[in-house]
């Protein structure tokens, strides 16, 4: 039978040309290199390598027989390092650090569907806003960030990598009188509060512009706060419900509300108003085990909300007075 022993003996031959220096290269004695050569092409009933004065050259048989053993010997090692991956996974701890939209879409669901694949992973996942994700991971609180970009993108510690873009919509309760308008402006919002998460400097400029009641400009950092910040998607919602506050929200994130009546899309055009998210890690450290396990199934995930939205989008792409046509 042939082993991967033989078959590793047997590359490395044809990669040195030589049985002395192979059998350096695989820290053997040179007559143990020439038995197991021996025992192969005993087994095979073939010549692989002619003799000579120089060394060793591949036989016409050998020229066929190297590459199916070079095939076999990296699927072995492929299946070992695969392996090795898997057992570490189990060994160690995952801390991710989540911003509130991508927290709403799949959080939890990620971190349940690789903590149950995973019995032995410790997780942890915690929300934060834009800069909180980001400020975990350069603490070393998180393994793996997932967020907002823009905080992240000029720091020259991190690595970035876009996840991705969805388009944003104000919306708020039914009854809002901001619907009762025959026409509703960007400008219109400047005396209606705002709720929800704060926004990054790409975006804080333009709402901030809203001036009025919405919000204002931290002048640090230059991020949007919200008149009334709450970074959960659940509490924004609630939040809306009971007040005359607007929210901010991707269409699958309030699906449920638009569908039921309860809440209403505000009719404004801001093409502006889109998220950037993705995966944020510090440079100096190695992607563990556990965080590319996590980022599959992130990876996994969205593509279904992104099949979601472009659906949502047809639907609600033609706005009256804050309720919703379908796409025709």
């Amino acid at each position: 039978m042939i082993t991967l022993r033989q078959l590793t003996h047997a590359r490395t031959l044809a990669h040195t040309g030589n049985f002395r220096r192979a059998a350096e290269v695989l820290h053997i004695t040179q007559p143990a290199l020439t038995r197991s050569i021996q025992a192969l092409e005993s087994t095979l009933g073939a010549q692989l390598f002619d003799r000579t004065a120089q060394g060793v050259a591949l036989t016409r048989l050998g020229e066929a027989f190297l590459p199916k053993a070079h095939l076999l010997l990296r699927g072995c090692e492929d299946l070992t390092r695969e392996m090795t991956v898997l057992q570490a996974l189990e060994q160690v701890s995952l801390s991710i650090a989540m911003g509130p939209y991508p927290f709403d879409l799949y959080g939890p669901e990620v971190i349940a569907d690789v903590g149950s694949a995973h019995p032995g992973l410790q997780c942890r996942l915690a929300l934060c806003d834009g800069r909180g994700v980001t400020a975990q991971v350069l603490s070393r609180e998180a393994d793996l960030g997932v967020g907002d970009l823009d905080p992240a993108a000029g720091d020259a510690r991190l690595s970035v990598e876009l996840l991705s873009q969805h388009a944003l919509h104000f919306f708020c309760r039914a009854a809002h009188p901001i619907l009762r308008r025959e026409e509703v402006t960007i400008e219109d919002l400047a005396d209606t509060v705002i709720t929800g998460t704060r926004a990054s400097v790409r975006l804080g400029s333009a709402l901030h512009g809203l001036g009025g009641r919405a919000g204002s400009l931290d002048k640090t950092t230059g991020d949007f706060i919200p008149t009334w910040e709450v970074n959960a998607m659940c509490a924004t919602k609630r939040v809306v419900a009971s007040s005359d506050a607007v929210g901010v929200a991707m269409l699958t994130q309030i699906r449920d509300e638009l569908g039921s009546g309860t809440m209403c899309l505000v009719p404004v055009s801001a093409p502006w108003l889109r998220l950037n998210y993705g995966f944020i890690w510090r440079r100096d450290s190695a992607v563990s085990a556990g965080a590319r396990e996590f980022i599959a199934a992130m990876r996994e995930r969205e593509s279904g909300i992104r099949s979601q939205e472009s659906e949502l989008q047809c639907r609600y792409d033609r706005l009256d007075r804050g309720y919703p046509k379908l796409c025709m």
